[in-house]
């Protein structure tokens, strides 16, 4: 198969201000959680999209080695990934040179207005961190959804207490991210023209959960999404927006 990809000149925000350089990491990358905790959420990602957005083409900005497009790619969305680091992307084209792959900044999307079913971004933005690099990237996936599209946020939630520590232990966190309230993204969205339909607080599984203990964490987890107020820990903020028809 023929490999898709395009490499563009490294971003400005690249390695300046402490940010990861994901180039330098990107060999460890997929090996800086439990392969059983990984496993845990990519299919609760995959499950969610499936039952909330009907199939059809989709971006995922910031997609790193690629492991959650090439996942939800096997449910028959059409995949595409950016991210401004080769060295991540090229992960991607080993494990699915059919996945067009492209090396861009969320803060410049190089697609026309009105491409996308489905623009998501996982774990990215307390990376992209700084507030206008934050409100850029949220514009720009608006603007490349489709009309009646969604665009979907997913990443660390401030009032989950763990967070600082496992970033302190993890390779593609140097202390310059910021975790990024809910409102923010939400305020993001909606200059963009996006409606929000659904924010929840999801995930409860640790990275030091014993892999025998996995089913059970997990129906604590379920457990715990359910509860208010003790559901506001959770770890991660989930945002699903609908642009306007």
């Amino acid at each position: 198969m023929t490999q898709h990809t395009t490499m563009a000149r490294p971003e400005s925000h690249t390695g300046i201000h402490g940010q990861t350089n994901f180039d330098s990491i990107a060999d460890e990358y997929d090996e800086s959680l439990p392969p059983h905790v990984v496993e845990h959420y990519l299919d609760k990602r995959a499950t969610f999209i499936r039952q909330h957005v009907p199939v059809g083409r989709a971006l995922d900005v910031g997609c790193g080695t690629g492991v959650f497009a090439e996942r939800l790619s096997r449910f028959g969305y059409d995949l595409t990934g950016i991210d401004p680091f080769p060295g991540m992307l090229r992960y991607l084209l080993h494990r699915r040179p059919d996945i067009p792959a492209i090396a861009a900044s969320g803060q410049h999307l190089p697609f026309p207005d009105d491409t996308f079913d489905l623009v998501y971004c996982i774990a990215v933005m307390h990376h992209v961190a700084a507030p206008d690099a934050v409100r850029l990237t949220l514009l720009e996936m608006a603007r490349v959804a489709k009309p009646g599209g969604y665009v979907l946020v997913w990443d660390h939630n401030p009032r989950n207490p763990y967070w600082p520590i496992i970033m302190k232990r993890v390779p593609q966190d140097t202390g310059a991210e910021r975790l990024i309230p809910e409102q923010e993204i939400l305020n993001g969205l909606a200059e963009g023209g996006v409606r929000p339909i659904m924010t929840q607080a999801l995930g409860f599984m640790p990275d030091f959960t014993p892999k025998p203990l996995t089913g059970a964490i997990a129906g604590l987890e379920r457990v715990v999404e359910k509860v208010p107020v003790v559901n506001r820990v959770c770890a991660h903020n989930v945002i699903l927006g609908l642009k306007p028809a």
